[in-house]
This record gives structure tokens, sequence and C-alpha cells, in this order.
């Protein structure tokens, strides 16, 4: 799902490599983060809340990037503060 044209959400692919802002109001993550064209903008490692990122400066040539393994995807962005532990009921 879009918010405009230069604003992306968890799941939606990456059109452009370079590093993206994150928002994300229910928990506190990493400010920035560097992702790859044709991936998926990761999610929250502890909820299912949508993060929302923002293009702050594209970089085209990671896309030629000959070691490949320097190309590490990000599937879930980390909570940088102490959050309780959500059990689920049984």
């Amino acid at each position: 799902m879009r918010i405009h044209p230069e604003t992306f959400t968890t799941g939606d692919l990456v059109r452009a490599s370079g590093i993206y802002s994150v928002t994300h109001p229910a928990h506190r993550l990493f400010a920035e983060a560097a992702l790859f064209r044709g991936e998926a903008f990761p999610k929250c490692a502890l909820c299912s809340a949508r993060v929302i990122f923002n293009v702050i400066r594209e970089f085209p040539g990671l896309d030629f990037m000959e070691n490949l393994s320097l190309r590490i995807p990000l599937y879930e962005l980390p909570v940088l503060e102490d959050e309780p532990a959500i059990i689920p009921a049984a």
C-alpha cells in the first residue's frame, strides 16, 4: 500500500537501491536503512504494524556490486528499546 509517490511501506518492492528513512510509531527502530532494488521493504521484528519508508538518497551503483556476499537482504528491522515480550493467549 503506497502512502504517496515517494513513501513506501512494509511489503512494497524497493524501486531503487539507496538509503531510506524509517518511521514506525509502535516501536523505536533504526532511523535509516540501506535497501537494495528488487527486495521487499522490511517489517518490524516485534509486531505486524506497518513500517513507513521514504527515500533519502538513491545509490544505483549498489546494483552493480561485484561481491554479492556484501548484499545482505534486510527482512526485519530490530527494535532498539527494551519492549516487553508479547506472549500469545493460549
